[in-house]
């Protein structure tokens, strides 16, 4: 299952979008959710890091594609943005916004099952990501670029989701290897998915609205990790 979100004011330009998808998805064997927006305040407000693809209009009232990105971006450093318009030449300052691909109006079905077989390559790898666990004796895979962060507690490892707090038997340094670059631990007791990170503040860091303390030996590598981060969104 893969959750997508369309974001377009114009009724008739997200329902072609839409259909597109909904027959490349029935042509390929695969599963989509998708969510329409008809402009990106609405989904800029609601925004919970729970999509794998966003395709944004870059022309709309109120908040542009362009501006919808930015913000997109500064809670999220690992969906994937694809714009659509019909002037390619706007398209070009996705870079800067970190926009996969784009595509073109009006929707030509060939060219944009071209684009999107790639596009899903590329979504595909990114949401494949996964670490397994036990959780009550049950084998459960969660998605790495789901997870909040997660806590050391005695013998077990609680994995706090944007849904779930997920309750395993081990320590922070058995999946220190396991979890991607975008993961620093922060303390002894703590590993943050630092695309969640909404604020730093001194020796404290919001994460999703949750408070944490980073511990004064971890630090200093943790702010640089945090920057290169920033810059480089991985």
């Amino acid at each position: 299952m893969f959750n997508i979100a369309v974001v377009e004011d114009n009724d008739q330009d997200a329902k072609n979008l839409m259909d597109a998808l909904t027959r490349y998805a029935s042509k390929n064997q695969l599963e989509f959710s998708i969510t329409r927006y008809p402009d990106a305040f609405k989904l800029i407000n609601v925004y919970k890091s729970n999509y794998d693809l966003i395709f944004l209009d870059i022309e709309m009232p109120h908040m542009s594609g362009m501006e919808a990105a930015k913000a997109i971006r500064h809670m999220d450093h690992g969906v994937t943005i694809v714009f659509v318009t019909n002037m390619a030449q706007y398209a070009v300052e996705g870079y800067a916004v970190e926009a996969f691909d784009y595509i073109l109006k009006p929707i030509n079905d060939y060219a944009f099952d071209l684009k999107l077989k790639r596009i899903m390559t590329h979504v595909g790898s990114a949401v494949g990501k996964r670490i397994v666990i036990r959780v009550d004796g049950e084998t459960i895979g969660l998605q790495t670029r789901m997870i909040y962060y997660v806590e050391a507690d005695g013998h077990y490892l609680n994995w706090h989701t944007r849904d779930l707090v997920y309750r395993s038997l081990g320590t922070l340094k058995s999946i220190a290897q396991q979890l991607p670059d975008s993961y620093c631990p922060i303390s002894r007791w703590h590993v943050v998915n630092m695309q969640y990170v909404r604020s730093v503040v001194g020796d404290d860091m919001v994460v999703e609205g949750e408070k944490l303390h980073i511990g004064r030996s971890y630090k200093q590598k943790f702010l640089q990790a945090y920057a290169e981060y920033m810059v480089g969104g991985t």
